[in-house]
């Protein structure tokens, strides 16, 4: 399967930051993944606005280089690198932070929101900032969150209705522990793989099925290989993007504050793409042969995976659950 990585290379005219000191003449290039996103994909689509607009912001000062390949590596590979200091920009699915804040997945626990204004709301708010302060004290710079969007289950074997009808699946989940809790309370047997190896765990019967948004179900091409497709909405994926620690402190203050600016402009092309997009990818998901259940047991559903709260309670504590109002 493809994997999609971006390259970016900033260009200083007059004056670089590197290692405390201004070196005049000197060009600086960083690195930046989109985590595996297509070029197509709301991610991918908003790593060129970001482009775009640093272009904009520097008066043509900073340059931004735009390469899709697999150069970079996979999402987990990803954050590692930006923490070492061998990546300096990224963006990819909250779960892949949470081997070094294991609350940020609080925004990933089923059934947390019932909205996509709610789930932006809540993310822009309290519990964010306070996610963001702790990455930062872990070698992570957040910048905004963007996001995947709501999920939805996919596999290859049966029509999906009910968690009764888990009973036997083999669940691609995201690597986080309280995702799969919440699909083994659900009956499914799941199965933590890196977005990377998925296509290819799909095509060749490792796993039976996925779960993820319409936009990644589509742009990653998951669709070619399964046959149904329910619309479940349990979980609601955040997208963090961040800058490496290290990389962070090599800049001005004024390149900063450019590189914040350009990244929340592509937060609002990365919403505006879902809000547009979600009837198209649809659409386009049916017209290839999958069979879609738009109204599965939702309920029952939250009813099974929603425990996943309180055994974040028990581990995390409450702080992050509260400043969400849950």
């Amino acid at each position: 399967m493809r994997k999609i990585a971006l390259v970016v290379v900033l260009v200083v005219g007059m004056a670089m930051v590197f290692g405390g000191g201004q070196q005049e003449g000197k060009k600086l290039e960083f690195s930046a993944s989109t985590g595996g996103m297509s070029a197509s994909s709301p991610g991918g689509q908003g790593m060129a606005k970001f482009a775009e607009k640093v272009a904009e912001y520097s008066n043509g000062t900073i340059e931004i280089k735009v390469f899709y390949d697999t150069t970079l590596g996979s999402p987990s590979s990803m954050v590692s690198g930006m923490q070492q200091g061998t990546i300096d920009f990224g963006v990819c699915g909250d779960a892949y932070y949470s081997s070094l804040v294991p609350e940020i997945q609080v925004f990933e626990l089923p059934y947390m929101f019932d909205s996509v204004a709610e789930a932006r709301a809540a993310v822009a708010g309290p519990a964010g900032q306070a996610i963001s302060e702790k990455l930062a004290k872990k070698g992570i710079q957040p910048l905004t969150f963007w996001e995947i969007g709501f999920r939805n289950l996919t596999n290859s074997k049966k029509a999906v209705n009910s968690p009764a009808d888990l009973k036997g699946l083999k669940v691609r989940t995201l690597p986080a522990t309280f995702q799969v809790k919440a699909w083994e309370s659900a009956g499914a047997i799941p199965v933590p793989m890196d977005v990377s190896e998925l296509y290819s765990a799909l095509q060749q019967g490792v796993v039976d099925g996925q779960e993820n948004p319409l936009s990644e179900i589509y742009n990653q091409r998951f669709h070619e290989v399964q046959k149904f497709m329910s619309l479940t909405a349990h979980v609601y994926t955040p997208m963090l993007f961040s800058a490496g620690g290290q990389t962070w402190a090599r800049l001005t203050a004024e390149q900063q504050e450019i590189i914040k600016r350009a990244a929340k402009d592509a937060q609002a092309v990365v919403y505006s793409v879902n809000d547009t997009e979600n009837a198209n990818y649809l659409k386009n998901i049916k017209a290839a042969g999958v069979t879609v259940n738009e109204n599965p047991d939702r309920q029952a559903f939250k009813s099974l995976m929603s425990g996943s709260q309180s055994l974040f309670s028990t581990q995390y504590g409450d702080e992050m659950l509260k400043l969400l109002n849950k």
